[in-house]
C-alpha cells in the first residue's frame, strides 16, 4: 500500500454528493458536518432510524441499506436504486454491532460491499475509517503507516483484509484516477462516551501500556479535511490520534489524584480465535501522526487530558512524562 503523500493535491471548491455508510456515533455527526459545509449529503444505514432518536439535519437524507451484501449483484442494484445518480465521495464509519450479534467480519465484508458500490458507480473519491488496532503492537513501539502489519488473531486479519479492499480501488483496478483514503483511528471518545470511568479502573492503570486516542470531532475534521484537500489520485493511509500517546497510569492517577499500583506485565497475544465475540483491542504502541499533521490538520484536543477538560473533568494541562 502506498505510503502517505502530504503533498496535498488540488481542493475541491464546488458543492459535492457524499454518502456515509454508517451514520452511527462518528457517521452521524459526521454527516451533519459534510452537510453544514454545503455538501449533499445522504447516510445508509442496515436499518430505518428510530423516529424518537433520529437526528434530522438540512441537506442529511437518511436511507436504509446493508453494504455489506452489496457484493451481491442484486443487493447492490436494490442500494443502487435508492441513491442519487452521482457520488463524489464515499466514506465508511463501519464498526461491528454487538446488539446484531456480529462478529469481526463484518469488517470486510462492509468494505467489499463499498468496494463494489464505488465500481458500479465510478466513485472516484473513497474514504475508508479504519483502526490503529491493525498495527496490534504490545511492546511499547512507536509505529508509522510504513510499520509492518503482522496479523496474529481474527480482529486484526479483519481489519488488514478491509482495508486491502478499499486499497485495491486506487492500486490494482482501473481506472488509476480513483483518490482513496484510509484512516485510521485510534481509542475515540468524545460526547456521549466519556472514558473516565474506565481510566478510573485499577486494572486500567495496573497494565500501564502506552495508549492513544482520539476526540471525535477530530476525527471529523481531519476526514473533512483529507476530502477537500488531498484529491490527488492513488491510496494514502492516515493515522489519526491526538499525537500524544501517554501511559494507562498516568492517565489514571491524573483524572483520580492518586498513584497507581506497580504494573503488572502485558500479556501475551492470543491465538487466532475466529468465534470469538466482538471486543475492544487492547495494545500497547505509540501512534505517530506526522503524516497527517503535515496535510494542515490540528486537533482541538492535542492530548487526552484536554479531552477529558471538554467533557468537565479536572485535570491536569499537560502529561507528565513516564
Amino acid at each position: 500500500m502506498p505510503s502517505p503523500d502530504a503533498s496535498g493535491g488540488r481542493a475541491a471548491t464546488d458543492t459535492s454528493t457524499v454518502l456515509v455508510v454508517g451514520p452511527g456515533w462518528l457517521g452521524r455527526p459526521l454527516a451533519q458536518q459534510l452537510a453544514a459545509d454545503g455538501h449533499a449529503v445522504c447516510t445508509l444505514q442496515r436499518s430505518a432510524p428510530v423516529p424518537a432518536t433520529a437526528t434530522t439535519h438540512t441537506g442529511v437524507t437518511a436511507l436504509t441499506g446493508d453494504i455489506a451484501a452489496a457484493s451481491n449483484v442484486t443487493a447492490l442494484a436494490a442500494i443502487r436504486a435508492t441513491l442519487p445518480p452521482r457520488i463524489d465521495h464515499l466514506v465508511v464509519c463501519i464498526a461491528p454491532s454487538r446488539a446484531r450479534g456480529d462478529d469481526y467480519g463484518v469488517y470486510p465484508q462492509a468494505a467489499t460491499g463499498a468496494a463494489a458500490l464505488a465500481r458500479a458507480m465510478g466513485i472516484r473519491s473513497v474514504l475508508y475509517v479504519s483502526s490503529t488496532g491493525v498495527y496490534d503492537r504490545q511492546d511499547g513501539s512507536e509505529v508509522t503507516e510504513q510499520s509492518v502489519i503482522t496479523p496474529h488473531d481474527a480482529r486484526v486479519q479483519a481489519l488488514y483484509d478491509a482495508e486491502q479492499h478499499i486499497a485495491a480501488l486506487a492500486t490494482n483496478e482501473p481506472p488509476r484516477d480513483v483518490t482513496v483514503h484510509i484512516v485510521r483511528a485510534a481509542g475515540l471518545y468524545g460526547p456521549q462516551r466519556d472514558p473516565a470511568a474506565r481510566f478510573a479502573d485499577p486494572a486500567f492503570a495496573a497494565a500501564n501500556v502506552w495508549c492513544n486516542f482520539s476526540w471525535r470531532d477530530d476525527v471529523i475534521s481531519a476526514i473533512t479535511h483529507l476530502l477537500t484537500h488531498d484529491r490527488a489520485p492513488g491510496a494514502r493511509v492516515f493515522n489519526c490520534a491526538d499525537g500524544t500517546p501517554l501511559r494507562s497510569a498516568d492517565i489514571a492517577e491524573a483524572l483520580t489524584g492518586r498513584a497507581m499500583p506497580a504494573p503488572a506485565a502485558p500479556a501475551a497475544p492470543a491465538a487466532i480465535d475466529r468465534g470469538a465475540p466482538v471486543r475492544s483491542g487492547r495494545s500497547n504502541q505509540r501512534i505517530n501522526v506526522d503524516a497527517l499533521l503535515a496535510t494542515g490538520w490540528r486537533p482541538v484536543a492535542p492530548t487526552v487530558y484536554d479531552g477529558l477538560r471538554l467533557l468537565g473533568h479536572q485535570v491536569p494541562f499537560a502529561p507528565r512524562p513516564s
